[in-house]
């Protein structure tokens, strides 16, 4: 079960939630080397996950989902994946960008997409590799597009894309965005998830070419030239000031989590029957650098919680208060997300050194955590060394290079970015 105070505890119905995902867990575990060998997610793991409500976690509940808080989102995501590294981040993937999607809509554009009778679940890249587009007559043409790294999209039902490149964005020097809503079937997915990590995720690429996107499907996201504040703002509504650090949050650390949760219980479970060869110990649980090996482990992971519960009690308290950050504050949200991540990695790495020779084989659990939680931990908004780069620079009175916080820049409690020698 997972440790939250009572000040942090979750209402009846995220506990559910919570229940159905850990009731989930011997289940995913099972399917392992099939999701693996096969690339994807079985649609009957799908469909046990959707059954379990499990996809509604981050969708409004006037669209039938459960709206769950930030805090609920890690937590029942994080014990998703300590039985599967892959449908974690799936089900991570597909409700932050729900949450996402419902922050950055109007309200009429959102009634149209979740009034649909299907399950809506959205894949989401932010950031286009090539982006051909041209406005037209009652909205945009794109003429050709290509978008890497779209995490859920063989379970999604739409896309939400940034139809700006990455070299224009450069080019511009801009921090903003322009957001498109694509349905699926308008997508075509490019067979080229071949990787060591999360291979089950299918962050295949996506492509279109020459399909027409109405206006109203289409946003301008730059919150560097936003001056609402919270406590303007009612219900889900306050955060939209903060949408990019919400999701940096809810799309990037529960997964990492909850692997290096399962890694800690999967050792603690096999050392009591498991010798060290070359030596007389019967046990590793009666070796006295295991047992400090394990409890090193546990106190990285354990510290990565506090690290993400801070980050989180941060966010809120300013959403809840209507108070702007200033850079450090910020900064540091960013950070202990970014650390959590790297103590999560370093503590799986420490059990795998101690797993002896037979770790390295594919079917073994602790070799599939190792291999999904790299892969995890090097994703953009998990990264360490951009995070304690960012810490390091503000700390030191120097600009950030963090795109996500000079995008910020108009909710700071001062003018301090314009201060910097950018």
């Amino acid at each position: 079960m997972v440790n939250l105070s009572a000040k942090h505890q979750l209402t009846t119905t995220e506990l559910q939630l919570l229940e159905h995902a850990t009731n989930l867990v011997p289940y995913l575990q099972k399917f392992a080397p099939q999701i693996d060998e096969e690339r994807h997610i079985p649609d009957e793991v799908i469909q046990k996950v959707s059954d379990a409500g499990l996809f509604k976690l981050g969708t409004l509940k006037k669209y039938g989902g459960y709206e769950v808080s930030i805090r609920a989102m890690v937590e029942i995501i994080s014990e998703v994946a300590k039985g599967n590294g892959s449908v974690g981040w799936v089900v991570q993937i597909i409700n932050g960008n729900n949450y996402n999607v419902s922050l950055s809509l109007p309200g009429e554009t959102l009634d149209s997409i979740f009034s649909q009778e299907e399950e809506i679940r959205f894949c989401s890249v932010l950031a286009a590799r090539k982006a051909v587009v041209k406005k037209v007559e009652g909205g945009y043409l794109v003429e050709e597009g290509f978008w890497g790294f779209g995490s859920g999209s063989k379970h999604a039902t739409h896309a939400f894309i940034n139809l700006l490149d990455v070299k224009s964005m450069q080019q511009s020097k801009s921090t903003g965005m322009m957001l498109a809503v694509v349905p699926m079937h308008e997508v075509t997915i490019v067979d080229d998830w071949y990787t060591m990590s999360l291979k089950g995720s299918a962050s295949n690429s996506l492509e279109i070419k020459n399909v027409f996107i109405p206006e109203k499907y289409v946003i301008t996201q730059d919150l560097s030239h936003v001056s609402t504040l919270p406590a303007e703002l009612e219900g889900i509504d306050r955060y939209k000031p903060y949408t990019q650090v919400t999701t940096a949050i809810t799309t990037g650390i529960s997964a990492v989590l909850g692997l290096a949760r399962g890694a800690i219980e999967y050792f603690a479970e096999k050392a009591p029957n498991k010798g060290i060869t070359m030596t007389t110990h019967t046990s590793q649980a009666e070796v006295g650098h295991i047992q400090y090996k394990v409890g090193l482990a546990a106190m990285k992971v354990e510290s990565a919680h506090l690290h993400i519960s801070r980050a989180i009690d941060h966010l809120e308290h300013h959403v809840q208060n209507g108070e702007r950050f200033t850079l450090k504050e910020f900064a540091q949200i960013q950070t202990d997300i970014t650390y959590a991540s790297m103590l999560c990695w370093e503590a799986v790495d420490m059990l795998m050194a101690e797993s002896g020779g037979g770790v390295i084989a594919d079917s073994n659990r602790l070799s599939q955590i190792f291999r999904d939680i790299r892969g995890g931990a090097n994703h953009a908004l998990t990264t360490a060394s951009t995070g304690l780069e960012l810490y390091g620079r503000v700390l030191m009175g120097l600009p950030p290079q963090h795109v996500m916080t000079l995008s910020a820049a108009a909710f700071f409690k001062t003018n301090e970015l314009s201060e910097l020698k950018l």
